[in-house]
C-alpha cells in the first residue's frame, strides 16, 4: 500500500480507506499485464436526501433516451486494419 490518508496536522488516520489491488488483462488479449489499487471500499452511494442507494450499472442512452447497445470491440493497427487473431 503506498497511499496513507493523514489528519490536518499531517499525522496517519486511523482507520485508513479500504485498498484493492485489480489487474487487468491476463496477458492472452495481446495487451500487458496492468496493475493498480483501487481506493473505493469506502464508498457508500447516496440520494438526494442522504440515504444510501446501489448504484446501478452503467446504461448509453442515445439522443432520444433509447438504451444502446454497443458493438463488439474490435482492435486495429496503425493503419486502422482490424487485427483478426
Amino acid at each position: 500500500m503506498s497511499y496513507i490518508r493523514h489528519d490536518i496536522d499531517n499525522n496517519p488516520t486511523d482507520p485508513q480507506p479500504s485498498y484493492n489491488e485489480i489487474t487487468l488483462y491476463d496477458g492472452t488479449e495481446g495487451w500487458s499485464d496492468i496493475t493498480y489499487g483501487v481506493w473505493n471500499g469506502d464508498y457508500v452511494a447516496r440520494n438526494v436526501d442522504n440515504t444510501t442507494r446501489t448504484p446501478a450499472s452503467y446504461q448509453r442512452h442515445d439522443e432520444n433516451n433509447d438504451p444502446v447497445t454497443p458493438e463488439t470491440y474490435q482492435r486495429h493497427d496503425e493503419n486502422n486494419n482490424p487485427i483478426l487473431a
